[in-house]
């Protein structure tokens, strides 16, 4: 069976005018933060295929490379390669693995006891508290 790969952007091939659907791990991340992969030659897609295996091997996810969003497109995936965009990738990495660690699954119900009784007559101070009483010598206390 074929597996499939799928992007968490809209965007549509220029051919079939339909939702693009990537061949392999490397084309969705050529398709995923490429700003328009329809225009690129073949020494274009042959560059930025390279660029991408290096990026694959960086962190091998093919769950975070479908869905990363760097808040802006890329002209080309060797952006990576700089200083800011290594600091890019790891806040993206970093973020993607803390929300690996959240639980999201339906918290278990608390179970009661319907039977049990609570004294109703719970005692009260014999001194109520008062404005004055709060603040001592201008300071607040504890």
């Amino acid at each position: 069976m074929k597996k499939e790969f799928k992007i968490g952007r809209k965007i549509e091939s220029r051919t079939t005018k339909r939702q693009v659907q990537p061949k392999n791990k490397f084309a969705v991340i050529i398709w995923q933060l490429i700003k328009d992969p329809n225009d690129f030659s073949a020494v274009d897609w042959s560059r930025e295929t390279k660029a991408a295996k290096n990026l694959f091997d960086t962190y091998p996810r093919i769950e975070f490379w479908a869905q990363i969003n760097i808040g802006f497109y890329l002209n080309s995936l060797n952006f990576f390669n700089g200083k800011d965009g290594v600091k890019y990738l790891k806040d993206a990495i970093n973020d993607f693995e803390r929300n690996l660690k959240i639980n999201f699954s339906t918290p278990q119900q608390e179970k009661f006891d319907d039977k049990a009784k609570f004294n109703k007559n719970i005692p009260k101070s014999t001194k109520p508290v008062s404005l004055n009483s709060i603040f001592k010598n201008g300071k607040k206390t504890k």
